[in-house]
């Protein structure tokens, strides 16, 4: 009898323990110049994903490396903990402490030489899971951005 039950419970058990898939890149919207300083500088922006997930997840920590034309822009680290719902988009608030030396000059030469868009790259890692169950999970994407300040 109990074996039978075993068996029974063991399919409910393996997909309620789905390792979830990766969260696909929406853009950065709102992007505000926080604190403006000759050495460094802060920025906030938001990040929209979509969680194509049939469960909700829990974000508890996130560290990425932000490059722009694949010169390293800055740095952002999220410690709060953020809910992510199923199926749905979601926006991250960043805040990205930026490096004023060459590689804010190099942006501003871009967008000031009529460039509205520029290459970015993500780079970094999540704490990610649900029922008290969480992995590290890769943030990585490439691709083209316009930037509107």
């Amino acid at each position: 009898m109990n074996k039978r039950l075993l068996m029974g419970l063991f399919p409910i058990l393996v997909l309620s323990c789905a390792k979830p898939t990766g969260f696909q890149y929406l853009g950065v919207r709102n992007v505000k110049v926080i604190k403006f300083g000759l050495k460094e500088s802060t920025v906030s922006s938001e990040v929209g994903y979509y969680n194509p997930n049939k469960f909700p997840v829990t974000m508890k920590q996130a560290e990425v490396d932000v490059y722009v034309n694949n010169i390293l822009f800055g740095h952002s680290i999220l410690d709060s903990t953020i809910r992510i719902p199923k199926r749905d988009s979601f926006y991250i608030p960043v805040l990205l402490t930026v490096n004023m030396s060459t590689t804010a000059m190099s942006l501003i030469q871009t967008l000031g030489g009529g460039q509205d868009s520029v290459k970015v790259k993500l780079d970094g890692k999540a704490r990610v899971g649900r029922g008290g169950i969480f992995i590290n999970f890769p943030i990585k994407y490439k691709g083209m951005q316009k930037l509107k300040f």
